[in-house]
């Protein structure tokens, strides 16, 4: 500066003193900048501390990655938004457990040379009780009719409404047999399309072993069918049920306990994906004893009813908010997942309060429903990214 002409010495200064101005910000900026905290590998910090407030591009933070909007075991059932308007109607919630039968086996080979020792676990979100139905060969002729068991919500046995359309259904599965035991591979597959699988009734014509034999052999070389070991099932994984009829998703069904197929119905022409669990058959030898096997799955399935007049469902019915670009936005994410299961870790478990930390976001009942979509979106996206 001392060299430089006087006419440039005060824009050099000026020049100088805005660089040191910046350096000053920066340096600021970097004190404040929020810091990782020592915890356990695995484990997500507390999430009620304010960080949901944050941004990616303003913080270092990471938010928890959920399972996004279809999934039922973290979202409440008012919390919906439907892809078109559907009118008042009363949100409701069912959970269904599914161990009795749960248990692989040995192969069993029909005369036909088919394997039919496999079991095949249907979950689908029927407008019914049942929500899901476990499948399999009843013995070594193939003409003979399968065997089955069915899986019912207590809750949608005790109140069910007069009609309803599906809004999200999510199953967790474990396996909890004893590790000295655990083996087997199961598969997984999000069907897209219907099929007729019957026990038996006057709608569809009951499904012989062999029909059931080929439809497993079907799942088993489907390419979006998933395949686990039965070791890996050990921890908690997840899965969700989709759209894959819009029409369907906005049209209200009569309650179909009251047909006579109710499970066939239902997968015949669904409204969300069923969800296919194939366990292969798998025998373990503990303790000089032959054992399988034994899984537990977990179901959370919600529902958009419609009550009779005056009663007091029918007084808790909500206006459900409609939006099609976002709804098709969390249906396209959650069908990218396709057939693959997720990993229920603590990292989820700590983002279970994320509903709580953002109650005036998520809009209950008829008040503003408008608040689901935009804060919505823009805040629910770090969650809705695939684990």
């Amino acid at each position: 500066m001392q060299a430089a002409p006087a006419q440039q010495r005060q824009r050099m200064r000026a020049a100088f003193e805005k660089q040191n101005k910046q350096t000053r910000q920066i340096a600021t900026r970097l004190h404040s900048m929020p810091r990782a905290q020592n915890i356990a590998s695995g484990i997500m910090p507390d999430m009620t501390k304010g960080n949901w407030s944050q941004t990616p591009a303003s913080s270092n933070v990471v938010a928890p990655r959920g399972f996004g909007y279809y999934d039922a075991f973290e979202h409440p059932p008012d919390s919906v938004a439907t892809h078109m308007s559907i009118g008042p109607c009363t949100p409701i919630v069912g959970t269904t457990v599914c161990t009795q039968e749960l248990v692989t086996k040995a192969p069993m080979n029909l005369t036909s040379g088919s394997d039919g020792g496999a079991k095949l676990l249907v979950v689908a979100p029927s407008v019914a009780a049942t929500q899901a139905t476990l499948y399999q060969c009843s013995n070594f002729n193939p003409t003979d009719p399968i065997t089955g068991t069915v899986y019912t919500s207590p809750q949608l046995n005790l109140d069910p409404p007069t009609e309803a359309i599906p809004s999200r259904c999510s199953l967790r599965i474990r396996n909890w047999t004893q590790e000295v035991g655990v083996g087997g591979i199961v598969r997984v597959l999000r069907a897209t399309t219907g099929f007729a699988l019957s026990l038996g009734c006057t709608d569809y014509p009951t499904t012989t072993n062999q029909e059931l034999a080929d439809f497993m052999q079907d799942i088993r070389s489907h390419a979006r069918t998933r395949t686990y070991g039965g070791e890996e099932l050990r921890r908690t994984h997840q899965k969700n049920c989709s759209v894959v009829d819009q029409s369907r998703a906005t049209r209200f069904e009569k309650w179909s306990e009251r047909l006579t197929c109710p499970t066939t119905y239902t997968t015949a022409e669904p409204a969300f994906t069923p969800i296919l669990i194939l366990f292969e058959p798998f025998i373990a030898a503990v303790s000089g004893a032959s054992v399988g096997n034994t899984y537990e799955v977990n179901i959370r399935s919600q529902f958009l009813g419609h009550y009779a007049q005056g009663t007091m469902l029918a007084n808790m019915a909500i206006d459900p908010p409609s939006d099609i670009s976002n709804i098709s936005k969390y249906r396209d994410h959650e069908e990218a997942k396709g057939s693959a299961f997720e990993v229920v870790t603590n990292a989820i478990k700590h983002g279970a309060s994320w509903t709580w930390n953002h109650r005036n976001e998520v809009a209950r009942s008829g008040y503003a429903a408008w608040k689901f979509l935009t804060p919505y979106v823009r805040a629910a996206r770090p969650l809705a990214i695939a684990a």
